[in-house]
């Protein structure tokens, strides 16, 4: 049962679900259809604690044409200034899904072309990429009036996936994007105050065995099959996910709706969901693990839950001032400003320094906000379950059984049997590590079997493998949210690990390169943009929840090298820079090895060669990423990456670097991403130069460099 919405309808006194003009038969169906989400709305819905204020999010969800309306009463005079209507809406997900009407006005589709999109959403694909979008709406001079006004939002149809979406806020907008109704019209719903629709024992009972068990169908189209998934199967086994994530009680039921079930089942499952006993912190629309200041202060049972929406920024620039917050002088000021405060950069030269970068320390990327807003849990659910997309193959494989823990594969104990001993500290947590790493090598063993090498893709493939990924990744957040792993870090990997991370992979192997679904209208999203945009998320979600706890090991858990020059490919569709979110990922990449082993341990110790260097700073091909950053700026960060690299390349011996035998490399960069990794830094010193970096740095590398040489033309290593 995948939910694409959340949360309760917002219900105020004038609700109004009646069309403008004389209806037809289709118009009568949508007056139904209104009527009926209506009587739906009543018979679940929590009390407005608020009853004079708007109660949002809105949420349209049904059949096919539901209407879901709102009125506002406007003072005299207030209209003639209403240029636009402004939307935060989440859910919408491909043109046509969702109209609107203002009172009388004709309907209009939300698409990328009838209305305007703010950035960053624009550049990510607008409609169909982040979940969550800005958007506004021009409306005619006369469309909205004094006293009365209504506002119409319907679900026009489904594509077999949505079931509806939500207006999280509007508002009318003046020329100069002043909003007209004021913010303590709204109201936000309180999941606090939510109850089972049915709270007796029978009912809630009921509920969890047709979670376990109900027969489902594909979706709501006429003559959709019956499939073999249950709820249980692509969310978490137990439904904690939607607890979690607080879908309202009607999202459940429209939900259980659209899978076949009626309404009575649909408030048999929300009551079980209602009545378990776990955290909630969350919200659907808030991406899980969306990084922003002071989420390490909150316990880590609410880590999943995010930042927030808020703490995505509208330029990548801002999030500046949240890196050098982490060392010294700028920490209280960075503190004090809110998500997208405007800030010059130039303020924050004088305070980057060498430590930023230190290959030693270990900045912390769960509290540096970005620019980029991570998928939100319903893009996180697989759309097809991977035994209804690959029947008996999966059922039987040991992909399968490492997840079930039904039985036992070969010598290999199934995961869900290790981590019932691993909840205990008398028991050993270390083969957790390995036990996931085994999975996943499991699904690529399964998906090469599933997929050949000159397999064709089409959106139909696209969408079971990504799918089988997905599972993979929801799976995975059950397993770590119910048996306590994501504050054990240390105790499963050691005194190096943070104490708040994942201990696998997993998110990384979601992306669509993973398995090599390519680019273009086969890719998922149907486009290059939007199959890099999910690439992306999936790379910054492991950088987020697992960056190698200074524990790498040959290209293991990141390949940093690839996943850095993916930031080329994004800049290639989006045309967007980020370099703050980059020199993050710069930074872990640097700090992603143990810092008590050298270069003289080939796999896990510093090896600058394997690694990214400071060239990326003053490399041509990545110029258009730092384009955004003033001079100086760049010049700061250019010159404190390069001492902070020096710093630790002096720390060894160049016996350690060059020792007797040294087997020649095995990997080599993709030449694709420029010159980041792997050369020889002392000969772009002249560029360093060009930058303004400090003679002496320069004078320092170029010294390292022909010491490197002389040794390596010594022993014949080239």
């Amino acid at each position: 049962m995948r939910a694409t919405f959340q949360r309760p309808a917002d219900r105020q006194q004038s609700v109004c679900v009646r069309r403008c003009r004389v209806p037809n038969v289709s118009q009568w169906r949508e007056l139904l259809a209104g009527l009926l989400l209506a009587a739906l709305t009543i018979s679940i819905a929590s009390a407005d604690p608020n009853p004079n204020r708007i109660l949002l999010p809105v949420e349209v969800l049904g059949a096919d044409s539901t209407i879901v309306s709102r009125t506002i009463i406007l003072p005299a005079g207030q209209a003639e200034s209403v240029r636009s209507l402004w939307l935060q809406i989440n859910g919408v997900r491909y043109a046509e899904q969702a109209s609107v009407q203002v009172n009388s006005s004709a309907w209009v589709p939300l698409r990328n072309d009838t209305v305007t999109i703010a950035e960053p959403g624009k550049s990510f694909g607008g409609i169909g990429g982040f979940a969550t979008l800005t958007i506004s709406l021009a409306l005619p001079s006369g469309t909205v009036v004094d006293g009365t006004n209504t506002i119409r939002f319907r679900f026009n149809q489904t594509d077999g996936v949505a079931s509806g979406y939500r207006v999280l806020a509007w508002n009318f907008l003046a020329l100069d994007g002043t909003k007209i109704i004021p913010a303590d019209a709204f109201a936000e719903d309180a999941p606090e105050t939510w109850a089972p629709p049915l709270p007796d024992a029978t009912s809630i009972q009921a509920g969890r065995e047709l979670w376990a068990n109900a027969s489902l169908v594909a979706s709501s189209r006429q003559n959709s099959p019956r499939i073999q998934a249950h709820c249980a199967d692509c969310h978490a086994q137990d439904g904690r996910d939607l607890k979690y994530f607080n879908f309202s009680n009607e999202s459940i039921v429209t939900r259980s709706v659209f899978h076949g079930l009626s309404t009575l089942e649909g408030q048999q499952i929300a009551s079980y969901i209602r009545a378990l006993q776990f955290p909630n912190p969350g919200r659907p629309w808030n991406p899980p693990y969306q990084p922003g200041p002071g989420l390490d202060e909150q316990p880590v049972s609410t880590w999943a839950a995010g930042a927030g929406l808020a703490w995505v920024l509208d330029r990548d620039v801002d999030a500046l001032r949240f890196i050098i917050r982490q060392r010294g002088a700028a920490k209280n000021r960075a503190a004090q400003v809110s998500p997208n405060s405007v800030v010059d950069p130039r303020e924050l030269a004088k305070d980057i320094t060498p430590g930023v970068f230190r290959p030693d320390g270990n900045l912390n990327p769960r509290e540096i906000p970005i620019a980029l807003q991570l998928p939100d849990w319903s893009q996180w659910l697989p759309v097809v379950h991977p035994k209804d997309a690959w029947g008996a193959s999966f059922t039987q494989s040991e992909f399968a059984a490492l997840y079930d823990g039904k039985r036992k594969v070969g010598a290999t104990t199934p995961l869900r049997t290790m981590l019932v001993d691993a909840q205990t500290t008398e028991h050993n947590t270390r083969p957790v590590v390995a036990g996931f790493a085994h999975w996943s090598q499991s699904r690529r063993t399964f998906l090469r079997h599933q997929v050949k090498a000159n397999t064709v893709w089409s959106p139909a493939l696209t969408s079971k493998v990504y799918s089988t990924q997905l599972w993979q990744l929801v799976k995975t957040w059950e397993m770590m949210q119910e048996f306590g792993l994501e504050g054990r870090g240390r105790d499963i990997l050691g005194a190096t690990a943070d104490s708040r991370t994942w201990c696998n992979t997993i998110p990384v192997e979601t992306a669509p390169s993973a398995s090599f679904i390519p680019d273009g209208a086969a890719g998922v999203g149907g486009s290059a943009l939007t199959n890099e945009y999910f690439a992306a998320s999936w790379y910054e979600l492991q950088v987020v929840l697992n960056s190698g706890n200074h524990q790498h090991q040959d290209r293991s858990p990141i390949d940093w090298t690839y996943l850095i020059g993916r930031f080329l490919d994004l800049y290639g569709q989006t045309h967007r820079p980020e370099p703050t979110r980059l020199l993050v990922a710069v930074t872990k990449a640097l700090q992603s090895t143990d810092p008590h082993l050298g270069p003289d341990n080939l796999r896990r110790g510093w090896r600058p060669d394997d690694n990214i260097d400071p060239r990326i700073l003053i490399s041509p091909v990545w110029a258009p990423i730092f384009k955004p950053l003033p001079k100086e700026v760049h010049r700061a960060l250019t010159g404190a990456l390069l001492a902070a690299w020096m710093e630790k390349n002096l720390q060894y011996s160049m016996g350690q670097y060059l020792p007797l035998g040294l087997p020649q490399q095995s990997y080599t960069a993709p030449r694709a991403y420029g010159e980041i990794s792997g050369g020889k830094v002392w000969e772009s010193a002249q560029r360093f130069r060009d930058a303004g970096v400090n003679p002496d740095l320069i004078d320092s590398l170029l010294q390292w460099g022909m010491e490197f040489t002389d040794r390596a033309a010594r022993l014949q290593y080239h």
